[in-house]
């Protein structure tokens, strides 16, 4: 048996409840030259009888010794797939019968393109319309060519994992997921795809079924996510946008990040190095190296410096103020906490 044209991929954690949809989805496809590779992350719950249960010699089930997340089991699962085209499906969403063939027919169509997405339909916990699938439709149901340009990412994600098929070439050239990574590895992805040179396009049709459940991870941590993100552009939209001369472009990233109601969670001097890095780009190995970077309060202190003077440039007032007064909140504090054990010292 030779290379399967396809290579599914599935990641599930505990998804008894949905991956026997998911999985049947697959198998229902107008195209059935596949494969099928399931990474199940250490899941408690019956996930894998569920899968075996199928009884398919396509469907390959790898099972983690213990939980390792999300991108550390994409990346397992891109690195056994076989396919010359990776495509992406969470273990609780599904597709439509015929969402392979369409998207191969784009890639016949203009075989330059790389990654190839599809609109998408928003649905409950429960697979009912999603009370704001019209709303959420509207970031990522849009026109193919913008998903090429700069502004389209810019603190967004307008690009559903579950719906992309991607070329396995491309993925090996430009590098697999940062394991460091939680909230949006697929974030960093794209857009570090975007940086080498992929070309991206999109199947205007609701061939993918996203459901949107209290599990997801992306929305669960604002903080974590606006830091991962922050983190994708430092690493990719900045020196692209700069390589294109696309300077109003980098403004707006350093305004996303200096007006992000997020960053005043973080103490004034992480929130000062997070600007400083956008503005001088120190070279980062990973999203490990930004965060440790972030937390180096005694590193270099130009880097603080290049932040403030970035705050400073905020031109929203009203988010500008809510981050100076926690500023003013948290200098308060010191001088109090400093006062009250000069005066214990004193007092001993």
């Amino acid at each position: 048996m030779g290379m399967p044209l396809l290579s599914f991929i599935v990641l599930s954690y505990n998804y008894e409840d949905y991956i026997g949809t998911t999985i049947r989805s697959i198998l229902e496809q107008t195209v059935q030259d596949f494969e099928i590779v399931v990474v199940d992350d250490a899941s408690q719950d019956s996930s894998r009888e569920v899968i075996r249960g199928f009884g398919d010699p396509r469907i390959r089930l790898l099972v983690n010794e213990r939980n390792m997340g999300g991108a550390w089991s994409y990346n397992r699962a891109v690195q056994a797939a076989q396919g010359e085209w990776l495509i992406n499906l969470d273990a609780d969403d599904w597709i439509a019968p015929q969402k392979s063939e369409r998207q191969l027919a784009a890639a016949s169509a203009d075989p330059g393109l790389d990654i190839i997405g599809s609109h998408v339909a928003f649905v409950d916990a429960k697979g009912a319309p999603h009370p704001r699938a019209a709303e959420l439709e509207t970031l990522t149901n849009r026109p193919s060519h913008v998903l090429n340009q700069v502004d389209t990412w810019i603190g967004v994600n307008p690009l559903c994992r579950s719906s992309t098929m991607v070329r396995r070439s491309a993925h090996l050239r430009i590098g697999l997921d940062d394991p460091g990574m939680v909230r949006a590895p697929d974030y960093e992805l794209w857009t570090r795809a975007l940086r080498e040179g992929c070309r991206f396009g999109l199947v205007p049709e609701r061939l993918t079924f996203y459901r949107l459940q209290a599990r997801g991870v992306t929305h669960g941590d604002p903080l974590g996510t606006m830091l991962e993100m922050t983190y994708a552009m430092l690493r990719n939209l900045v020196p692209l946008a700069e390589a294109r001369a696309l300077h109003p472009s980098v403004e707006r990233i350093l305004s996303w990040a200096a007006r992000h109601p997020q960053l005043a969670e973080l103490r004034p001097v992480e929130a000062y190095r997070l600007l400083g890095m956008l503005v001088t780009s120190p070279p980062l190995g990973d999203f490990a190296s930004f965060r440790a970077s972030l937390a180096d309060g005694a590193g270099d202190p130009a880097l603080a410096r290049a932040g403030r003077r970035c705050l400073l440039l905020a031109r929203d007032q009203e988010l500008s103020n809510t981050y100076v007064e926690r500023l003013l909140r948290d200098q308060k504090a010191f001088i109090e906490a400093r006062d009250f054990w000069h005066g214990q010292a004193l007092a001993w």
